[in-house]
């Protein structure tokens, strides 16, 4: 296949030796002496890749990056080439999509290696896009998470047990994005060509779990009209999920232990013995630590399925992610309503969207934005981002505030992790307001500077 590439640079020579340079090694170049042009080629080309030089007349190149940033989400290559370099630019191009960075004078068959492997990864991810839009695949990427070193964090170990076949349990807030990781652990790992099974235990009743895991035969018990399959067998050779593991009762642990550690289940009325192989993964909200004091969880069973943990961090407590998650969900929400409401956030928005405290966290976030995107016509404005549950920001007397509760777990030691969250939360308001000047931060905080820097130790926050 052959690549069309721009070259985008104000030096005519610096330009054409580029392009003398791509034509000589089978790609098609194209080339632009300033942003307006090139923006007017992107357009019209769509070239497959661009090499490109900041410092342009008419229109710099952060100006043209911004107004072809969904082009750049979707596949377009990037590489940034520039005589006015330095770290912190590099990290702000990478950070909005850019491929690669060089500083000029560059060695020419470094920039080839990097414009082939770019392309590559590129086009693979043009293919999922492809099976994404026509609704044909539910493939994950690590771009489905966010940006955060603290969400990068939990990739990275995702990827290293998914390797492996240890159990993983996955501990998160409602809506923090557990189920998306355990698929995506299933598809990083080598049972990815294997079936995915996702069995809720919150919504089926403690007497129907066993059969809804082993299984049953016909007759074994009333209203058991036919032989049914159950999650163990049908999960063979690839990966269980198991969502609040902790309904399922104490009386029919053992038998679910011995199918961990085993591989091997009976179902409800036969004496035939089947092995099974599968890959667990438990997601949780529930802390299964304290259900074990509680008396209401097996300690040995806890340790089987916790062979690797990972906590999912709430959305609060990665804001960096919430705009870059929010654009991804304009893209969905324009596809799925046929419609084209700009993915640029103003101000206004974006101060809504940060000062919001996400209980329902990144399932609340996707809700409001296809809301927002289903009400806007060109461009979201701030009256269209609409808050259904208490926030920070609304909490009243006349506020119907929802507590949920965990069995075996105090409704006090809830209270007091929901108000260190707020507590936290506020600190993040005063740096912010304060452009991170500590002193003045504890100055609209309202407290002494001492106290407010044990506040910011207490939550990390240094």
């Amino acid at each position: 296949m052959s690549y069309t590439i721009l070259v985008v640079d104000d030096n005519r020579d610096t330009r054409e030796n580029i392009r003398e340079l791509l034509d000589d090694n089978g790609y098609q170049s194209i080339g632009a002496g300033n942003g307006k042009v090139a923006l007017e080629m992107i357009e019209s080309k769509s070239p497959d890749g661009i090499i490109l030089d900041m410092n342009l007349p008419e229109m710099n190149g952060w100006r043209l990056i911004r107004r072809i940033k969904d082009r750049i989400a979707h596949g377009l290559l990037v590489i940034i080439i520039t005589a006015y370099g330095d770290i912190q630019m590099a990290v702000d191009a990478i950070k909005v999509g850019v491929y690669d960075f060089f500083e000029k004078p560059f060695n020419n068959d470094k920039l080839l290696i990097s414009l082939k492997n770019g392309l590559e990864k590129f086009e693979i991810q043009k293919e999922l896009n492809t099976l994404k839009s026509k609704g044909l695949s539910k493939i994950v990427t690590a771009d489905d998470f966010g940006l955060s070193r603290i969400i990068k964090k939990v990739l990275d170990d995702a990827r290293k047990v998914a390797r492996t076949n240890f159990s993983v349990l996955i501990e998160g807030p409602t809506g923090s994005g557990k189920n998306l990781l355990a698929r995506y652990i299933h598809q990083q790992s080598d049972r990815r060509k294997g079936p995915f099974i996702n069995v809720d235990c919150g919504t089926i009743s403690g007497t129907l779990i066993e059969s809804e895991l082993f299984g049953h035969v016909k007759g074994s018990f009333t209203n058991a009209y036919c032989t049914k399959e159950g999650k163990f067998v049908a999960a063979h050779g690839g990966t269980l999920v198991l969502d609040e593991i902790g309904n399922i009762p104490l009386e029919q642990q053992v038998k679910f232990l011995r199918a961990v550690e085993d591989k091997k289940i009976t179902p409800i009325g036969s004496n035939q013995e089947y092995d099974v192989d599968f890959r667990l993964i438990v997601a949780t909200l529930e802390n299964l630590e304290k259900l074990i004091a509680a008396g209401k969880f097996r300690q040995d069973l806890y340790y089987r399925i916790a062979e690797f943990t990972i906590k999912v961090p709430a959305l609060v407590d990665r804001q960096e992610d919430i705009l870059y998650l929010a654009q991804r969900f304009i893209r969905h929400s324009n596809h799925n309503l046929n419609k084209q409401v700009s993915t640029e956030i103003n101000e206004s928005v974006s101060e809504k969207l940060l000062s919001h405290t996400w209980h329902g966290n990144v399932r609340e976030l996707q809700h409001v934005i296809s809301t927002a995107v289903l009400l806007s016509k060109n461009e979201i404005s701030s009256e269209y981002i609409i808050f259904r549950n208490p926030s920070n920001h609304n909490f009243g007397i006349t506020d119907p505030l929802k507590i949920p509760y965990q069995k075996g777990i105090a409704l006090k030691e809830d209270m007091i992790s929901n108000l260190e969250r707020m507590e936290r939360l506020y600190l993040l308001k005063a740096l912010e307001l304060a452009d991170h000047n500590k002193s003045k931060a504890a100055e609209i905080f309202g407290i002494d500077r001492k106290n407010f820097y044990l506040k910011l130790a207490k939550y990390n926050l240094n």
